[in-house]
């Protein structure tokens, strides 16, 4: 069988048209290589501002924990010490943990540590308390020899851990619940029963810091305990948002 005619040749052939095809393509591939450029130099951009607004946002978080160590200084020196430390401690916690003060945390601060000075000294008087005691146990272990120094170490240290993990929830505590002082250190004192991954992990933010203060004093200075407040805050936030809703699901009608 023959081939075509040449007459019966698609007409595309002899007139060369293919060569504007081509051209055509050749734009299309101009410009989509351009948009491709495009699209590239703009994620560039993209990516700049990025790690330049996560640049930025690290400095403001450093910021704020140096002021709120500077601000708890400050409130604990107001109220003398014995009755500034506890609504230094509450009113830095608001500053580093609620949205609400974060533009003004100076103004929130005070309007914090006044507005709950009595009821924070009120709550905040048994660590006073047990501290002393703790104080008056470290003078006693001293004196002591032998088994029984060594009993009184190992109770000294179980006690100790025990109240550094109530006292990193009291200030998320005494913020979140109105109740009387019976009944919120009824539940500070089973805080970590309650929670006791949370209290295992309050340790080891207390222990890193305490670290990180030991080797680097400047850090200590400037952040030495506002960065506990606030890393221990957001653990026992956690813990006690998982309460209520537990307590919640509880008291709802079945």
């Amino acid at each position: 069988m023959n081939g075509p005619a040449a007459s019966d040749r698609p007409a595309e052939g002899r007139t060369g048209s293919v060569r504007p095809s081509g051209a055509s393509g050749s734009a299309s591939g101009r410009a989509a290589g351009a948009s491709g450029r495009g699209r590239e130099s703009s994620g560039d951009a993209g990516a700049d501002a990025g790690w330049a607004g996560g640049v930025m946002a690290v400095l403001r978080w450093v910021t704020r924990m140096v002021e709120v160590n500077v601000l708890v200084v400050l409130g604990t020196l107001a109220g003398g010490v014995l009755l500034g430390l506890g609504p230094a401690l509450r009113a830095g916690s608001t500053v580093l943990l609620d949205d609400e003060h974060a533009d003004a945390p100076w103004r929130g601060f005070w309007r914090t540590w006044r507005s709950g000075w009595r009821r924070a000294n009120l709550l905040f008087a048994p660590v006073w308390v047990a501290g002393t005691l703790v104080w008056l146990d470290t003078a006693v272990i001293a004196a002591a020899e032998g088994p029984a120094r060594a009993a009184f170490q190992v109770g000294l240290v179980l006690v100790s851990g025990w109240g550094a993990v109530v006292l990193a929830w009291w200030p998320r505590v005494a913020l979140r619940y109105d109740d009387g002082a019976p009944a919120v250190w009824r539940f500070l004192l089973l805080a970590p029963i309650l929670g006791p991954g949370t209290a295992l992990a309050v340790l080891v933010a207390l222990a890193a810091t305490a670290a990180v203060a030991l080797g680097v004093p400047l850090a200590a200075a400037l952040a030495g305990v506002s960065f506990p407040l606030w890393a221990t805050g957001r653990l026992v936030d956690d813990r006690l948002r998982k309460i209520d809703e537990r307590a919640a699901d509880a008291e709802a009608p079945r």
